[in-house]
């Protein structure tokens, strides 16, 4: 499994996953402020969570709440 990229975009607020390294993809917004990223074969590779901090102004955020499990 390739690492996986997390960031964060203060400006925008919002937080950027890929499953792979990031390259050009097909954008799907799917409800909840939720757009996955898509291959051209229509492999998931990647999500994007918009207005990812609710309660904070993005300017004033030094580190983002982030779980990780590994199962």
């Amino acid at each position: 499994m390739e690492k996986i990229t997390i960031t964060y975009d203060r400006v925008g607020n919002t937080l950027d996953v890929w499953f792979s390294t990031p390259r050009p993809c097909i954008n799907e917004e799917i409800g909840g402020g939720t757009i996955i990223k898509k291959d051209e074969d229509g492999e998931i590779i990647g999500f994007e969570k918009l207005n990812y901090l609710k309660k904070e102004r993005p300017e004033s955020v030094h580190s983002i709440p982030l779980e990780v499990a590994i199962m």
